[in-house]
């Protein structure tokens, strides 16, 4: 039977007693922007739209540039300690991009040495996409259900999905993933009915290793609270929601979106904005140690996440509710190890 507990480890160490980082624990990167599904808790949901919110952005839908990719790597591998993981995930599907897995073996082929991870609809999944992963040297792949039949694909995701064909092509990976980990998890609002958990359960157990039903919430504060459809009083992981006001995430994280923008955080589709800078022009180290970064936690710890506009209705700060990334009690403290840096 499959691991149903959340995907998350609770072995953590405290991030109080490690702050100042000298590089990011942990990064996302971003290969690609376009996406077949339009979810509707996703900007996808209002592509085609030109007053949609995925139009406002401004984003151009395109994969990310192998030589700004190979640039990323270059500057991974330069920190004093690479990251523990790094996930291809961004606001797009990675498996349209279809240099994923040479993206991946190439990091590889740089010496990175830790955890690899790709987040997934597998909604495309081919055989041979799943044997290029397996090999790749991807370490785990999260796939993303969003309904348990063709229909209630149509009605989230605004496309039709068989079913049948789906759960093949993920068992097909799941019997040739070797060491990787294969994890399923599925949106509680997903679920049309009550006796719909037992099926999720009965349906895609069977071809992973581990697997969880996960709590809406906002994860693009552009989308607002999805038409009320959001309930706050519970985090991802369907644990009591317990509020904070500093972000832990933005100490040891980075992401790195297609246009080669850098950001504090996981949430896909931040504004351009609020990047901390670009990796065609600086170094992520540059940026990591940079005076933009510097403000951000400080502004962090004096005033709270919220009081930054991209930020203010995020959920990620509190998707874990984990005592390891608690800062609230400590601010004092941790303002005097992040002194600020004066411009000359």
């Amino acid at each position: 039977m499959a691991d149903r507990r959340p995907s998350y480890d609770t072995n953590r160490t405290k991030l109080k007693d490690v702050i100042p980082l000298s590089g990011p624990f942990g990064m996302y990167i971003e290969p690609t922007r376009n996406c077949e599904l339009k979810c509707f808790y996703c900007m996808h949901a209002t592509r085609g739209d030109p007053s949609g919110e995925l139009a406002k952005t401004g984003f151009k839908m395109a994969h990310m540039e192998m030589d700004a990719y190979k640039k990323i790597v270059k500057d991974i591998m330069s920190f004093p300690t690479t990251p523990k993981r790094i996930t291809f995930s961004g606001l797009g599907e990675p498996l349209m991009n279809p240099r994923l897995c040479e993206m991946i073996q190439f990091l590889r082929s740089a010496g990175f040495k830790e955890r690899c991870d790709v987040l997934t609809n597998a909604v495309s999944l081919t055989s041979a996409q799943a044997d290029e992963l397996v090999s790749s040297g991807v370490n785990r792949i999260q796939i993303s259900v969003q309904g348990l039949t063709g229909e209630a694909y149509k009605k989230v995701a605004g496309v039709y999905v068989d079913i049948e064909r789906y759960i093949k092509a993920i068992s097909y990976l799941y019997k040739r993933k070797g060491e990787c980990e294969i994890f399923i998890k599925i949106i509680d609002s997903n679920l049309e009915k009550p006796s719909d958990e037992a099926l999720f359960y009965e349906m895609f157990e069977p071809v992973c290793d581990s697997i969880h039903i996960e709590h809406l919430v906002v994860m693009e504060h552009q989308m607002g609270d999805l038409g009320g459809k959001v309930d706050r009083s519970l985090n991802l992981n369907r644990e009591p929601f317990v509020p904070r006001e500093v972000c832990g995430i933005m100490f040891y994280f980075l992401q790195v979106n297609v246009d080669g923008d850098v950001y504090p955080c996981s949430t896909p589709g931040l504004p351009t904005a609020f990047s901390l800078g670009n990796v065609k022009e600086k170094t992520l180290s540059e940026i990591w140690n940079g005076h933009k970064r510097n403000r951000l936690l400080r502004g962090n710890l004096v005033n709270g996440y919220r009081a930054f506009p991209p930020c203010r209705e995020c959920s990620s700060v509190v998707c874990i509710t984990d005592p390891a990334e608690y800062l609230d009690d400590c601010r004092e403290e941790m303002l005097m190890k992040i002194p600020e840096i004066v411009e000359l």
